[in-house]
């Protein structure tokens, strides 16, 4: 039952920052993006779009998961954890859409921003127990990782699968901060050219 939520996990980030990053980098290299700019179409209303697409592929990525995790694993999500796995699902949409965004502003090309988003994630995602939740760092690395969005998204997609009340309040504050801090740097970096 552990593996599934932090699977959800690991599909929401490859969707929302890998994908979405590396999107909106091609389409910038490719003056798409500047195409779009002169059309009467507002800017917000494209970008709302494509954050609305990375969402519904992130939905579609979730219930391929549940469903395999329910019929493989007997891996359902507890009644009462319903609400928090969809709130942490549109959290991590957030956040992780936020940084994607972030991270297209930051790649100087689009062969550029896949690798810069896998050296960016991967190692946090192995750090923070998504792929083996048994593996084990030292408790200042630990403490370190606890800072990033991965670890806390994995958690509280946890909670939800788990007999556990509800996820602890760092983490939604940790997605929460990392959620203002991609938009606040998307919205002054990003470049439509």
């Amino acid at each position: 039952m552990i593996f599934v939520p932090s699977i959800i996990a690991f599909g929401v980030i490859v969707a929302a920052y890998v994908n979405l990053g590396a999107k909106l980098a091609t389409l910038r290299h490719d003056g798409v993006l500047k195409r779009i700019r002169t059309t009467p179409l507002p800017a917000s209303a494209y970008l709302s779009g494509v954050i609305g697409s990375t969402a519904a592929t992130t939905l579609a990525i979730t219930a391929s998961i549940m469903a395999i995790g329910a019929f493989a694993f007997h891996a359902v999500p507890r009644a009462g954890g319903l609400p928090e796995l969809a709130g942490g699902l549109a959290l991590g949409v957030l956040c992780f859409g936020s940084l994607g965004l972030a991270l297209s502003a930051v790649a100087s090309s689009a062969e550029s921003a896949a690798p810069i988003a896998n050296a960016s994630y991967l190692p946090l995602a192995i750090m923070s127990g998504i792929f083996d939740p048994t593996f084990s760092v030292p408790h200042w690395l630990s403490a370190v990782v606890g800072l990033f969005p991965v670890r806390a998204l994995a958690q509280i997609l946890q909670q939800s699968y788990t007999p556990v009340a509800h996820a602890p309040l760092t983490d939604l504050l940790v997605l929460l901060a990392w959620t203002v801090a991609g938009c606040g740097f998307a919205a002054w970096r990003f470049k439509w050219h």
